[in-house]
Formats: structure tokens, sequence, C-alpha cells
């Protein structure tokens, strides 16, 4: 297949960054990772769907299942993506999410059904693999808003995703949302191989196959463990156990790394100050956002009566109203943000999007009784994911040399999920204190909702101080970052020179 040609430094030697095949692959990147927000969106919408079909009281785990499927191998494909390819693993990894979004359509227990949702998994880790290929095929002057696009898109989630679940269950059931998400991918795999050339940069090292089974259960472990913390009850063995053996896992794997020859990840790397403060970041920005996002359609949903000073009895396309403008600010500043980060840099935009973030959590925790409030600081705080889901890859790329960018970017994930179950979990354990049980639903009081926001506006802040030390993410970083066929480019000149 013929590719478009690169040079050593990383622009198109025609002169012409921005080609119909680019347009079209960066097209066919958004959304495909659009599709990772996309589907969690409309599984949780047919949850009782699902429950009613199968007859179970676990449904639970049709969502728990696949984020756990992804945490275990997190790490293994993000090296293979280094080692093997970036498109070769987006693919695949795609195509195994589409056979288990078939096998979901079709299964007829619940034993296998989820089987099919734990294949699904492998989708969430998509965005990762489609902006690591991005550094290592696109011109680098477009590197930045490309990367920021393809996470920012998903803000359309917030705009279509409940009306179209509805129309699909409404009309063909609740497993039908699974055939929609394996013709989805299946076009994605087509579009993908046809418009997107495979990364030239090849790594040359073993399979560090134990240090990835460690790093998988380990991730596995606390995220399973922490997510059922408030269940169960913190107290609880099984609650101790998981997390006791996440952080045995952890430590078995930092002890290995340290011996293997080709440690599966570059320890000096995680210690380097861009890197760890890019972490960090990422997972007080997303702890923010995952909060914010999982109680406000609660809120939205509690009858005036019940909430007092809250509340506007919501049903899902009321929500969906609101949260309508807060995708749309979300897909809005995200472009500009990555359209001018050659001029911005990513550390500014960063700030910003952090001190939204804070402002509208503020802003929620004081001001909820009308619906124009909760509307405006909704649209406040899709701005702030804008600019920082689109900001935080960029930060990855330049913090990690290409050659580890799709291990670097798992790593960036797999952060991002801890510090958002951490945190939700937290935020909820707010809420189950003020929960008040009225008629067949339980809600809880304002006070628990306050408590919630202000912790949300607390990450926020973490999440300003930490963009603002950030020694990265300047607008010399974005003009001068590495990509991968610099590092291809740079193997060959050496091999020519030493042959």
């Amino acid at each position: 297949m013929a590719t478009e040609s690169l040079s050593s430094s990383g622009t198109d030697p025609s002169g012409r960054d921005w080609t119909a095949r680019r347009v079209f692959g960066l097209l066919v990147i958004v959304l495909l990772a659009e599709l990772a927000a996309f589907s969690y969106n409309l599984v949780a919408t047919a949850l009782p769907g699902i429950a009613a079909h199968y007859r179970t009281d676990q449904v639970g785990w049709t969502i728990t299942i696949a984020n756990l499927a992804a945490a275990v191998v997190m790490a293994i494909i993000g090296k293979l993506a280094d080692l093997r390819g970036k498109r070769l693993l987006l693919l695949v990894a795609t195509a195994i999410a589409a056979a288990g979004a078939i096998l979901s359509a079709v299964a007829p227990s619940y034993e296998l059904f989820l089987v099919g949702r734990a294949l699904q998994g492998l989708l969430y880790i998509t965005p990762a693999l489609a902006y690591s290929l991005i550094r290592d095929v696109f011109p680098k002057r477009i590197i930045a808003f490309a990367v920021a696009v393809t996470l920012t898109g998903s803000g359309v989630t917030f705009i279509l995703a409940p009306f179209l679940a509805g129309w699909l269950i409404d009309s063909f059931g609740a497993l039908s949302i699974f055939w929609f998400v394996a013709i989805y991918e299946a076009v994605c795999i087509v579009a993908v191989w046809a418009l997107l050339p495979e990364s030239p940069l090849r790594v040359r090292a073993r399979l560090d196959w134990p240090g990835a089974v460690l790093l998988g259960l380990g991730g596995a472990a606390l995220v399973f463990g922490l997510g059922e913390g408030s269940e169960r009850g913190w107290g609880s063995g099984s609650v101790l156990g998981l997390l006791a053996g996440g952080i045995l896992c952890f430590g078995a794997w930092l002890w290995w790394d340290r011996s293997f020859p080709d440690p599966l990840i570059n320890l000096p790397l995680l210690r380097s100050r861009p890197m760890w403060t890019t972490l960090l970041l990422g997972a007080s920005v997303y702890a923010t956002t995952g909060i914010v996002s999982s109680i406000v359609p609660s809120m939205l949903q509690t009858p005036r009566e019940v909430g007092g000073g809250y509340g506007f009895g919501s049903d899902a396309i009321g929500v969906a109203y609101f949260l309508s403008p807060l995708g749309a600010a979300m897909v809005v500043a995200g472009f500009l943000c990555g359209a001018r980060a050659a001029r911005w840099g990513i550390r500014t935009p960063m700030i910003a999007g952090a001190v939204l973030l804070t402002l509208g959590s503020a802003g929620l925790a004081m001001w909820h009784a009308q619906a124009w409030q909760v509307a405006v600081l909704l649209v406040v705080f899709g701005a702030g994911m804008g600019a920082t889901y689109g900001g935080l890859p960029n930060l990855v790329m330049q913090a990690s040399p290409p050659e580890q960018q799709g291990i670097a970017s798992i790593m960036a994930l797999e952060g991002q999920n801890i510090g958002t179950v951490v945190l939700i979990q937290v935020a909820f354990a707010a809420l189950t204190a003020n929960a008040v049980q009225a008629g067949a639903g339980v809600f809880y009081r304002e006070s628990g909702y306050r408590v919630a926001f202000a912790v949300a506006a607390g990450c926020g802040l973490v999440s300003v101080l930490l963009a603002s030390v950030l020694p990265h993410g300047r607008r010399k970083d974005v003009l001068q970052v590495r990509t991968g066929a610099d590092t291809a480019a740079g193997a060959s000149e050496r091999k020519r020179v030493m042959g």
C-alpha cells in the first residue's frame, strides 16, 4: 500500500501538510477514538434493558468486566505497539472489540455476554494507540492539532449518545447497541487500513511478559478494589485483599523490571520531571471530569420536591439537553487549542482549562438552583474539558521519546483511570453519607452534592498547580517534538554511515 512520505524532520517535502488523505485519515482516527466514549455511554443507557433480557441482578459486571479486561492487557498492547507497529495493534484491538460486540449481541447466556464485553474492553485502549500513530505518520507542524482533535472529539458523545441509545433501544431492543458498535468498528477497520500508513518506527527488544502480566494484574486489582470499596465496605477482606494484591503486583513489577534487560517501561523516564508531572496532571484532570460527569445526571434527575434547593426531575432526554452544550463547548475549545498550539503552546491552554474546570466545579457546588445556572456552568466546565483533554496527550508525547510512545501513552491512561476511580469513590462517599429514601428511589441531600462538587474543585485546583509547574508544553516544545519519522530516519542514517 502506498504511503505519503515524511522527511526526517517530520514534515511533508511537498510543502502540503494537509492532503485529502490526511484529512480523511484524521477523521477516521477521531471517529474511532470517539467510539471508546460513545460505546460506554450507549452501554450505560442500555443497562436496565440488558438486566431484563438476561434476568440478572448483576448487571454492573457489564461495565466492570470491560474495564478490568482493558486494565489487564493495557501494558502488553502498548509495548507491542512499539515493537510491532501502532497501526497493526490499532487494527487488532478494534477487530477483537468488534468480535466481542457481535458475541454480546447474540449471546444466549449472561456469562457468554460478559465474555463479549471483556473483549470489548480493548476498545478503551484505542485512543492512546491512535494519537501514538499520529505522532509517527503526520507532519510535525500539525501533530499537536491532530492529537487534540482526536481526544476532544469525544465531546460529541455528550450530544448524540443519549438520543441514539434511546432510538436503538426503543426500536430494536437493548442488545441492538452492540450490532451498531460492531458495524461502526468494521467500517473504521477498513478505513484505517486504507487511509493510514503504518508507523516507520520499530523497537528491537524482547517483550517483557512477566512485567506486563504483573503490571496488568496490579492495575486491574487496584481499579476493581477501589471500585468495590463503597459497595462492599472499605474494611472488607475482599477489598483489602484486592488493594494489597494490586500494590504487591506493582512492587513485584518494579523489582523485576530493574533486572530485566529490556524492561517494559523505562523507569528513569517515569522519574523524569516532564513525565511524572504529566502523569499526575492527567490523573487530577480526569478525576475532576469523572466526578462531575458521574454526579450531574443524578442531580438533574432528582425531583425538586425531594431536592428542595436543587433538582429538575429531568428524564434521560432532559439530561441530554443539559449535557449537549457541554459537549459542544468541549469540541470547540479542543479544536481552538489544537489549532493554536503552534502559537500558544500546550502549557498555557492546560492552565486555562484547569482553571475553567475548577471554576465550573466550584460554581456547581454553590449555584445549582436554576436551570440556567447549571447550563452555563456546564458550558464553562466543557470548555475546560476541551482544553485539557486535547493537551494531555500532547504533553505525553513531549515527555517521552518516540520509541516509547506506545507504552508511555498506556501508562498515562492507566494513571488517569486509577485517579478517576479513587476520587469518584471519595465523591460518592460524600453523597452516600447524605442519602435519603424517597418513594421507590434513593436520592441525595443538597449538602452531599456540595461536598462532591467541592472535591472536584479541589482536584481542579491541583490540576492548575501541576500545569503551572510543567517543565514542557511551551511553543518550542510543540514545534520541536520528535516524531517516529525523525527516529527512523536517524537510525537509517547511522546504519548507512556505519555500513
